[in-house]
């Protein structure tokens, strides 16, 4: 087996992304972006992914909390108010050995330790993103594993066009 991480997987940038599980035939995916809101940071593609699928009481977990309560069924306050069960951790992993973990990353601003302002500036657009394009997903009938139920958001003023018509074109959706 071999995992390889290129120099670029470590780079803070402000980013859309989406991640894409299969599993038997299923497909879920989620939509993030990153641009901390409560310091002036911007994770890079590989911690926000390996952060998403930790097995400990979390709240940046979102796709393993998914898999464990929406899917698996295991008890909401299990990961949340509770560490995870050994019984709960062993399912999920069962379930992920069986499973298919695609992430696909967009560029959106590069980062640079900065001011407070010049970072939530950042932060908005790269949030109003993430919502225009969860709302794509759901007018195309995916399925979501974000749980946030955000307000259906036009995409008549996406802040960055050319992601968005990317995002469309490798998903296969329509606006």
């Amino acid at each position: 087996m071999v995992f390889e991480l290129k120099g670029e997987h470590f780079k803070r940038r402000y980013l859309l992304y989406i991640v894409e599980l299969s599993h038997k035939g299923n497909q879920y995916f989620y939509v993030g972006q990153t641009g901390d809101t409560r310091v002036i940071t911007a994770r890079p593609v590989f911690r926000r992914l390996a952060a998403h699928l930790e097995d400990r009481k979390s709240t940046q977990n979102q796709l393993y909390q998914y898999v464990a309560h929406d899917i698996l069924r295991f008890p909401e306050d299990e990961g949340k108010k509770i560490a995870f069960t050994e019984r709960a951790r062993q399912a999920v992993e069962e379930y992920l050995v069986k499973s298919n973990i695609k992430m696909y990353a967009y560029h959106l601003e590069s980062f640079l330790p900065t001011t407070t302002e010049e970072h939530k500036k950042k932060r908005r657009k790269s949030q109003k993103i993430e919502k225009q394009v969860i709302a794509v997903f759901r007018k195309n009938g995916r399925r979501l594993m974000n749980k946030k139920q955000t307000p259906s958001a036009s995409c008549a003023d996406c802040p960055y066009p050319e992601v968005l018509k990317r995002v469309v074109t490798d998903f296969n959706l329509t606006i």
